[in-house]
């Protein structure tokens, strides 16, 4: 008996936290998912396929705070900036990566980030957010990251890389 219950537990609950752990639906790829560290909020980049469309969520699981863009289509990408850049390599090379991704909302403006150093074994993720000549750095907890502002580079048919002009 208690093993049919063990049983029971885990398939209700062992698919919970994938779920838990991004904003994306079923129907979307994650590209880069964390959970805030203060208050555990969730930040979700989400890419839909039929039309393709990126999309921007914050908030928790049961209560999306802010979506971006409306409506959810091909022309969604012109929304945001991308930059990102990278050098592999690790600490011989001064292996090192810095990518953003940003979009203004009425008079804030929001850039999520991923950096990283190998040289000094640095990492970062998190969102900083502009408003009313204050900004506020909203930190990442790496150990719920999923995907990578990395896929982005993958996109160049929607999104250009600013930091890269060709």
């Amino acid at each position: 008996m208690l093993k049919k219950a063990f049983l029971v537990y885990w398939l209700i609950f062992s698919t919970f936290p994938l779920h838990a752990q991004t904003l994306c639906t079923e129907y979307e790829k994650i590209i880069f998912s964390f959970q805030e560290k203060k208050s555990k909020k969730l930040m979700s980049i989400c890419r839909g396929e039929n039309p393709p469309y990126l999309v921007y969520r914050f908030g928790k699981y049961q209560n999306v705070e802010l979506q971006f863009p409306e409506p959810l289509n091909e022309s969604s990408w012109k929304n945001f900036e991308f930059s990102g850049m990278r050098r592999g390599g690790g600490k011989a090379n001064a292996g090192f990566g810095d990518y953003s991704l940003s979009f203004a909302k009425g008079n804030a403006e929001y850039s999520v980030f991923q950096e990283w150093s190998d040289e000094d074994g640095t990492y970062s993720i998190g969102i900083n957010v502009q408003a009313n000549g204050k900004s506020v750095i909203i930190p990442g907890d790496r150990k719920t990251q999923q995907g990578s502002l990395v896929l982005l580079d993958e996109e160049n048919k929607y999104i250009k890389n600013a930091a890269n002009p060709y």
